[in-house]
């Protein structure tokens, strides 16, 4: 189990440092204002100076898989494992979704003009891992399909999440697919529908399995 652990931490620190090796391999080449703010298709609507750069791509992915570590010990019930390998795939996949977006604003400064549907595979795979990572999440404060029903019943929680992490996973690759092939401008509609439609269907089956569960009990 440590090994497994050290394969994921050396992972995280890989996702942490990404970032800001390819911040100090470009410098040379970037202009004044990089891109960090993006639309819905992908394309830059946010600048900010180069120098601010150094936060995003080492700062903030650094500071979050700090707090990842101390988030399990906010949890008054300590439903949050840091030694679970999951756990551990959790906070790679934020830590690496952060300096995802940061290396794409820094791509896009060196190349304008560039198709945003890059972002959009990048937030499909997020999607995609998040989704694996819900269908097996214990109950706890901080993440997951969190609706009055699953906070509830604990077996309503865990349907809930395989049968939604499922789709999310699922939501996830449709929209890297897609972004491959549909013009980005197109392709923030598609996302949007998307996200929507997955979220109402699981607060819609979090009610539907916890129906079930209530009709249960009250025949027995």
């Amino acid at each position: 189990m440590k090994k497994n652990l050290l394969l994921w931490q050396l992972l995280t620190l890989v996702a942490v440092l990404a970032p800001s090796l390819y911040l100090l391999y470009v410098w040379p080449q970037l202009p004044a204002q990089v891109p960090t703010h993006f639309d819905g298709s992908g394309q830059a609507n946010g600048y900010t100076s180069r120098d601010h750069m150094w936060l995003l791509t080492l700062g903030l992915p650094l500071g979050i898989a700090l707090f990842f570590s101390v988030l399990p010990y906010l949890d008054p019930k300590r439903r949050l494992d840091s030694n679970s390998v999951n756990f551990q795939k959790l906070r790679l996949a934020v830590v690496a979704m952060l300096g995802g977006l940061a290396g794409y604003g820094l791509y896009m400064a060196l190349h304008p003009g560039t198709s945003g549907g890059g972002l959009l595979v990048l937030v499909g795979l997020f999607l995609a891992f998040m989704g694996n990572y819900l269908t097996t999440v214990q109950p706890n404060y901080f993440v997951g399909i969190r609706t009055p029903w699953t906070l509830e019943s604990p077996t309503v929680w865990a349907r809930t999440h395989r049968v939604g992490g499922m789709l999310f996973c699922l939501t996830g690759m449709l929209i890297a697919g897609l972004a491959l092939v549909v013009p980005a401008q197109q392709m923030h509609l598609v996302l949007v529908g998307l996200l929507v439609l997955t979220a109402v269907f699981c607060y819609g089956y979090s009610y539907f399995v916890f129906r079930q569960e209530e009709q249960g009990r009250n025949v027995a």
